[in-house]
């Protein structure tokens, strides 16, 4: 499956128009810093974990309503899923879950589906990064399942989203309405995965 011309022409857009926001949120993490501690590491992760599990769900609840079955079964979400690597992480860890953020009120059609899908998406292309950096600072593989989320599956995948995001921006009723409502719901994503502060170690 290759990339259509209009999944370049939205996926382009949607890195220029939320450029500012990515990078914040990518700032605020500390993940590259050579002094970052298994501790602090586990209380993000559980951080993120608090913000993923519920999108994750309403993301699954729309785009299921949403697709055809055959686009559904290509985009093959459950196996996107990255709440329960992040299970796997937390536990290798030995720390405990934070509870759920209340699922996003702004997520509710297919637009903002796809919009909170890219960056979701994209942050897998960074794990990459992240992986080798964490190895490198002495952090074990059994920690590493969220950032180093599909394996050699990385660029396939990303090339089945951008296919299925394309072929599902065309056929919209309104391409330019949906393009823009994706803008709207990649940014406001990027601001929900945006941390705080630096970290600080939890029991």
């Amino acid at each position: 499956m290759t990339v259509a011309s209009g999944a370049e022409s939205l996926l382009a857009r949607l890195k220029v128009e939320t450029r500012l926001q990515h990078t914040r949120a990518e700032d605020a993490l500390p993940l590259l810093r050579p002094e970052l501690t298994h501790g602090q590491y586990a209380a993000l992760l559980a951080w993120q974990r608090a913000r993923q599990a519920p999108l994750e769900a309403a993301l699954g609840r729309v785009l299921r309503a949403a697709l055809p079955p055959a686009d559904w079964g290509a985009l093959d979400l459950t196996g996107r899923l990255k709440t329960p690597l992040l299970d796997l992480d937390l536990r290798a860890l030995e720390h405990a879950p934070l509870p759920n953020v209340l699922p996003p009120t702004w997520l509710t059609g297919e637009a903002d589906a796809w919009g909170c899908a890219y960056v979701l998406e994209g942050a897998t292309l960074g794990g990459q990064v992240v992986t080798r950096h964490l190895r490198r600072t002495g952090f074990p593989d059994n920690t590493l399942h969220f950032y180093r989320s599909y394996g050699e599956q990385v660029g396939p995948r990303w090339r089945t989203f951008g296919a299925l995001l394309g072929a599902r921006h065309a056929a919209a009723p309104d391409p330019a309405t949906f393009a823009a409502q994706a803008v709207r719901a990649a940014t406001l994503t990027f601001e929900l995965f945006t941390h705080p502060g630096a970290p600080t170690e939890t029991p």
